[in-house]
């Protein structure tokens, strides 16, 4: 069995929902917050340009097609989220063993968030996807005033970028990230072998 990750937008879920169920493809799916290498919706106005929206509502969907049904998969995905206009979003083929390019996840906490993504922006790396999650390291929480904590608010931040760049991406995050206390979170990357952009309906980085 395969695995893909998409990233669509808020408002074409469910044609992408309707049209997994059909094929009878396996799927989970969540809401997350996310933009692209423009950095997010912008206006150009006559002096200078002003973002509007940093990040735009999205939906996740980790998807499983049988071995050899990947392209189906795809299929159904880009031709049910497609509109034709910047921020359609992504598909990408991961947890491959030769990868095209990198997958970076960091589970930080979430008062490091801004600073995390100006760090990453400072580096040229716009694009991300992040949504709030609860975790915890092997400590297996923590102890405030006698009151146990089993999770933690997280944020999680996803940026897919070359194989060059990882060791930036990931020192631009670890750095920002930083606060030396047990909860500073983990960065996790894994391989890409292929990403599909829903607006182009292309095969392309």
């Amino acid at each position: 069995m395969e695995e893909l990750l998409a990233i669509v937008r808020k408002e074409k879920s469910y044609d992408v929902m309707k049209s997994l169920s059909e094929a009878e493809i396996p799927y989970v799916s969540w809401t997350v917050k996310g933009r692209g290498k423009e950095g997010g919706l912008r206006y150009k106005g006559l002096i200078k340009e002003k973002v509007l929206m940093p990040f735009l509502p999205k939906r996740a969907f980790l998807v499983f097609p049988e071995e050899g049904k990947v392209n189906e998969a795809v299929n159904l995905i880009v031709e049910s989220a497609h509109t034709g206009a910047y921020g359609d979003g992504k598909v990408f083929l991961i947890n491959q063993e030769v990868g095209v390019m990198k997958l970076v996840k960091a589970v930080i906490r979430p008062e490091k968030v801004y600073e995390v993504i100006k760090a990453l922006e400072s580096e040229g790396f716009k694009a991300m996807t992040m949504w709030d999650v609860v975790g915890r390291g092997k400590e297996g929480g923590i102890l405030v005033g006698g009151t146990p904590y089993d999770e933690l608010a997280k944020t999680l931040i996803m940026v897919a970028v070359k194989d060059e760049d990882v060791d930036k991406v990931i020192q631009s995050i670890t750095k920002a990230a930083h606060t030396g206390a047990y909860g500073d979170g983990k960065v996790f990357v894994c391989s890409i072998s292929k990403v599909w952009t829903i607006r182009t309906k292309e095969e392309e980085l």
